[in-house]
């Protein structure tokens, strides 16, 4: 108790300082998005009374943290920390992370291979916020946004010529340098940006008995482009994009009595992705947006256990909006389509293709908005399915409103449910195999004032129909629908300006996920955390005139459960980061920052079966510092 007692007093120590007048701007920031911010040709416009988070990422924050750092601030996104070049699983409510719909610029990224979305893809510099949208809404998203759906959004070209240049150098060789260019000519815009990243990540950890290793074959590479061309076409408000991800990332296994460490693997993935956005206005109430892309990944595993393996996906995707308001009125109906690919040396050669349409109406009488959206999705693969999504938004008072919703999510079988390979166990493809389904509900409150906001929401997900693997006979497995289960929570974001010069932001979430059915039946699900609290604050003084930030975030991770017989947990978690940033010199930014000052190494995953156990080793405590210089 005395301990826990003595890092909250060092981080107060470090958050409440005294302030003067400044101008500069925070490292990142997370906000609660209001349903008046949701705009047609936003994804959050689609959700208009969802509880929504926008996690803003500022220029401050490109050579300090990465794209997973970013996400694990707000206290409602599970991203377990598995150190270093190991992909993470990120869900939102409850769910997993096959059902979390992630997205780049509203384009689903989600596979219907079934693999985890690596984001570490896409890079800090090319991003401008991430939308975190909470609830199921497959109405609105389609499948996979049974628990909700996380929206990267990278940055558009800035109408003048520009430059900012970024270097970091942190511990464990982690190297950045982030080059982005803007141009404008005839009102039109251009911006490219290049990022070079890599790290070693060779960490040291202790072993189960007591003895120190290396983390080896845990390092990354990763290389992107990303261009955007802004075009004014006969009123026509286009973007046109275009991105190019490089990466190689070592697979250097896991550590446990079922652990096998693998010195040699490694995976190298290469990503193309293009898109084209246009939208217009015909009067200020009426808008229509199209938006067309092609997303190519190519990748070449190297494992002890299967040899050389190829595999490419792609997916093209075209939607078609279109939303009208007369008066109180409001009607958005649309039309999606979505074609996947595979050929892969295991999986072999499939396709699936999926149409949708939806419509959402509304009516904002003021001071209640009602939305109503409706969904048929019909696959190539399984048959037509309905969603729905309802939501109110009533402004009881100036500075109060009020959301609630109610809404149903589904998620097909994936490709990998349905043609899995494996190179120990026989394995039997079931054709009766169901999509899986939800049914949630949320109410509460969003408070706005000028120096001080807050949002609160109380929800409930119920599951059923998940899938679950099967073993009928020896070395034999398949995929069954078999199991129900349910989550519900708290999850709540405060935020307070004190004074000009400094902001505290304050997250907590209490969730309960446990088994509806089977063996385990009102069990806690194992691996997900059930508390998770995050503190956040920024002093933005002016010091012998020159623009400074000191910034500081602490983030407690209650301990997660190993066994599905809850028997034993993972530890608690406290990481505290904390940095500073000062303009040295006029268009010259040095920053520096130490993360998890505490040391603490702490698994986030360890999951425990009747075979054995099986854990990722996390690092201690690390550097990172960096120069920005714009022109």
């Amino acid at each position: 108790m005395f301990y826990r007692g003595s890092r909250m007093f060092l981080f107060t120590v470090i958050s409440f300082v005294l302030f003067m007048p400044s101008v500069w701007a925070e490292e990142i920031v997370i906000t609660a998005a209001n349903f008046e911010d949701a705009t047609p040709e936003t994804v959050a416009g689609k959700a208009p009374t969802s509880f929504t988070e926008t996690v803003t990422i500022c220029p401050l924050a490109n050579g300090l943290i990465d794209t997973l750092d970013a996400l694990r601030l707000p206290v409602d996104v599970d991203l377990p920390d598995y150190g270093g070049a190991v992909p993470s699983p990120i869900s939102i409510r409850g769910s997993n992370f096959q059902q979390t719909l992630v997205m780049l610029d509203g384009v689903p990224l989600s596979s219907s291979v079934g693999d985890i979305v690596d984001l570490s893809l896409y890079t800090i510099p090319e991003i401008d916020r991430i939308e975190i949208i909470k609830g199921s809404n497959s109405a609105a998203f389609g499948s996979a946004a049974m628990g909700g759906i996380v929206n990267i959004v990278t940055k558009r070209p800035s109408l003048n010529n520009s430059a900012l240049f970024t270097a970091s150098k942190g511990t464990y060789g982690y190297n950045l340098y982030n080059l982005m260019l803007n141009g404008e000519k005839w009102g039109q815009g251009l911006m490219i940006d290049l990022t070079k990243s890599w790290a070693d990540n060779d960490f040291l950890y202790e072993k189960d008995d007591g003895s120190t290793a290396r983390r080896e074959n845990n390092h990354f590479e990763n290389t992107s482009i990303l261009s955007k061309l802004l075009l004014d076409v006969s009123g026509w408000d286009t973007s046109l994009s275009g991105s190019i991800a490089d990466q190689t990332l070592g697979s250097p296994g896991s550590e446990g009595s079922m652990g096998v460490l693998t010195p040699d693997d490694e995976v190298r993935t290469r990503q193309y992705f293009i898109t084209l956005n246009t939208s217009k206005y015909f009067g200020p109430d009426q808008n229509v947006q199209l938006k067309a892309s092609r997303i190519a990944t190519r990748t070449h595993n190297l494992t002890s256990y299967a040899g050389d393996v190829w595999s490419k996906l792609t997916s093209d995707y075209i939607e078609l909006d279109y939303s009208k308001k007369v008066g109180i009125f409001g009607i958005s109906p649309g039309a999606a389509w979505r074609r996947e690919g595979i050929s892969s040396d295991d999986y072999g050669i499939h396709d699936r293709t999926t149409g949708s349409g939806f419509l959402t109406t509304s009516l904002n009488f003021e001071p209640v908005l009602v939305s109503v959206t409706g969904r048929r999705d019909q696959s190539s693969d399984f048959d037509g399915r309905w969603t729905y999504h309802g939501g109110i938004v009533w402004r009881a008072f100036q500075h109060l409103s009020v959301k609630a919703n109610i809404g149903t999510g589904f998620h097909e079988p994936t490709m990998g449910h349905l043609y899995t390979p494996s190179s120990w166990y026989a394995f039997i493809s079931n054709p009766d195999l169901r999509p899986e389904k939800s049914f949630s509900w949320d109410i509460g409150p969003v408070i706005e004032y000028k120096n001080f906001g807050m949002s609160v929401s109380y929800f409930v997900t119920r599951y059923k129909d998940l899938i679950k693997m099967d073993f009928p006979a020896l070395s034999t497995f398949t995929y069954v629908n078999v199991d129900r289960a349910h989550a519900s929570g708290i999850e709540a974001l405060f935020w307070t300006k004190p004074a000009d010069p400094v902001k505290i932001s304050l997250g907590y979430a209490f969730n309960q996920f446990r088994y509806g059915s089977g063996a385990f039946e009102s069990k806690t699900i194992k691996l997900k955390p059930k508390q998770v609290f995050t503190l956040q604050t920024d002093y933005l003084p002016v010091l012998f005139g020159r623009q400074t930030d000191f910034f500081a975030s602490y983030r407690f991770r209650q301990g997660a459960y190993m066994d599905d017989a809850n028997t034993e947990k993972t530890g608690n978690r406290d990481i505290l980061d904390a940095g500073v940033s000062v303009e040295v010199i006029k268009h010259a930014v040095l920053s520096f920052k130490v993360n998890n000052i505490f040391d603490d190494t702490s698994v986030e995953f360890e999951d425990k079966t009747a075979y054995g156990t099986y854990w990722y080793p996390l690092p201690g405590r690390t550097y990172r510092g960096s120069i920005q210089l714009s022109f």
